[in-house]
């Protein structure tokens, strides 16, 4: 009688709201979502339906909370999301199965308000369940396999029980993939934030792990991913997607030959209106024109452009277009496009949105590019030749393009000591001594402590350094100088070349005072304190120094 109970209370009134919220989530409807929240919360949990059937109803409310966030963006239904999925796993699951959803659901809620919030404890937790439902999968491979005929009789029990798992199916390659590239997601999530180099590489090792999984006859066999093609062509984006990034990285060549192959076999195998087809154009040109400016190669180019005509984004994103313009024209030793590319740049900077920064110096790039060719290509005297800017303009527009990313707080920290260091050399060779000079400079030095946080391992710390080379700070006293102002200069002098050092030292502060008066909070810092410093040990991380990208 419960599972009768359940079963009307289930497809009468629950599956149906559940069913009318998703489809509110998928057309971004953020009127209806509140009032389809509040009946769902109206629908009780009652104790005398069966544990499974409890079990789906908890974990139906923390997805339609997950998906319901990412459309208000509410960071307190991303809570109760993860309140829900800790009570799930806290409480006990019947099986592996229920036991690795759970764990996936909690981990995808986790990873979701690291976004929206930045809490690196909620990017680590995710990843540990992540890994731990990926370790089930892992253990229900090795499981023995039972006989066909106690299997049968099993089944049987669990469809006639009031107690059984039965709305959980048994985890298939295709469960299993999915877990594998939403860890590499997460993990690429978190290198993408804190810059540490491991994760990038776990990210690639997990990546390819679930791209060997896509080539076994039971992944063909395996259902829930729609179509083996359609899973198989995802699998193959995200690893040579990964691949690309950590190519721009090391500059390893067989990484971005390697992209180039999945993502061809990728766009054979995705249907061309498929919802990840945009994604798959803008990776796989990126993946071109990478290949095609290390190879200097047009063709790369070519087919990139063609790529793009085919299967073009739905909203009007301007990378791939500047990509296949500019990698043309450096390639080709010309300036055809770049005015084109200039004009798309200008459009995304105005826009103010989250693309901004990319775009500024994006813009301040291809300016660079634009005017270095026509300085050093100046057109012979008497010849026709097509009307061009004025170097000097195109020069002043680089700058300002500069400083404007150099200056806006709400990009990473890395990518503004990124445009910094480079208006700094640029004003540097144009006007040597200058005020400009003197501001840029200085504006990256004072970057350097906020590009190595404490929330970076000592290694990551160190090449986030010296990604801007060395003598920035030297340069900053000298324009200080230069503007005769020895203050200032001492002082960006000293900050530039303490920036690890200090850190040291602030972590080491006298905490007797506050023992008098707070000893829990001294013990806790104490406690704080000493796991920086391990975490900063050079000598625990003696395994990564082979990870560094070449000097």
């Amino acid at each position: 009688m419960r599972d009768l109970r359940y079963q009307a209370l289930f497809l009468m009134k629950w599956r149906p709201l559940v069913g009318r919220l998703l489809r509110a989530v998928d057309r971004e409807d953020a009127r209806a979502l509140p009032e389809l929240m509040r009946e769902l919360d109206a629908v009780p949990e009652r104790d005398d339906l069966p544990r499974w059937g409890r079990d789906v109803m908890r974990r139906v409310r923390g997805i339609a909370l997950l998906e319901c966030s990412k459309v208000l963006r509410d960071p307190a239904l991303l809570d109760r999301a993860v309140d829900l999925a800790r009570a799930a796993l806290m409480e006990g699951s019947t099986t592996w199965e229920a036991e690795s959803l759970d764990r996936s659901l909690l981990a995808e809620a986790l990873a979701e308000r690291f976004e929206q919030r930045g809490d690196q404890q909620d990017v680590d937790d995710a990843i540990t369940a992540y890994r731990q439902a990926w370790d089930l999968c892992r253990a229900a491979d090795a499981a023995p396999r039972m006989p066909w005929r106690k299997r049968l009789r099993r089944s049987w029990r669990e469809f006639w029980s009031t107690e059984g798992a039965r709305p959980w199916p048994p985890l298939n390659k295709g469960a299993k993939v999915s877990t594998l590239m939403s860890l590499g997601d997460v993990l690429f999530t978190r290198f993408a934030y804190l810059r540490i180099l491991d994760d990038l590489h776990e990210a690639v090792r997990v990546s390819e792990e679930a791209e060997a999984y896509t080539r076994t006859w039971g992944w063909a066999l395996s259902g829930g991913q729609g179509s083996y093609g359609h899973g198989r062509g995802i699998a193959l984006s995200q690893y040579a997607a990964l691949l690309v990034q950590r190519y721009e990285l090391f500059g390893e060549a067989e990484d971005i030959v390697r992209a180039v192959w999945l993502f061809k076999d990728a766009d054979r195998l995705l249907p061309r209106r498929d919802d990840e087809g945009p994604r798959l154009a803008r990776n796989r040109v990126h993946a071109l024109t990478t290949q095609g400016r290390a190879l200097r190669r047009v063709e790369d180019f070519t087919k990139a452009a063609s790529v793009l005509r085919r299967r073009a984004p739905r909203d009007a994103y301007w990378l791939p277009q500047v990509e296949i313009l500019t990698g043309r024209a450096g390639v080709e030793g010309s300036t055809d496009g770049l005015g084109e590319a200039v004009d798309i740049l200008e459009a995304a900077a105005g826009q103010d949105g989250p693309d901004t920064h990319e775009a500024l110096i994006w813009l301040a790039s291809t300016l660079r590019q634009w005017a270095a060719h026509l300085r050093d290509n100046p057109p012979a005297p008497g010849a026709a030749a097509d009307p061009q800017p004025d170097v000097g303009t195109l020069w002043r527009r680089s700058d300002d393009a500069w400083r404007r990313a150099a200056r806006r707080e709400a990009a990473p920290a890395h990518r503004r000591l990124h445009a910094a260091s480079r208006w700094s050399a640029q004003s540097a060779r144009a006007h040597p001594g200058s005020a400009e000079a003197a501001e840029a400079s200085a504006l990256a030095v004072r970057l350097l402590p906020l590009a190595a946080w404490r929330g970076l391992d000592r290694l990551s710390q160190e090449r986030g350094l010296k990604s801007v080379g060395f003598g920035l700070a030297t340069g900053a006293a000298a324009d200080q100088l230069a503007q005769g102002d020895p203050a200032q200069a001492l002082e960006l002098l000293e900050l530039g070349r303490g920036v690890l050092w200090s850190q040291k030292l602030d972590g080491r502060t006298d905490l007797k005072l506050l023992g008098h008066t707070s000893p829990e909070l001294a013990e806790s810092l104490t406690r704080v304190r000493v796991l920086l410093e391990e975490a900063r040990d050079p000598s625990a991380h003696t395994g990564r120094v082979r990870l560094l990208p070449p000097p």
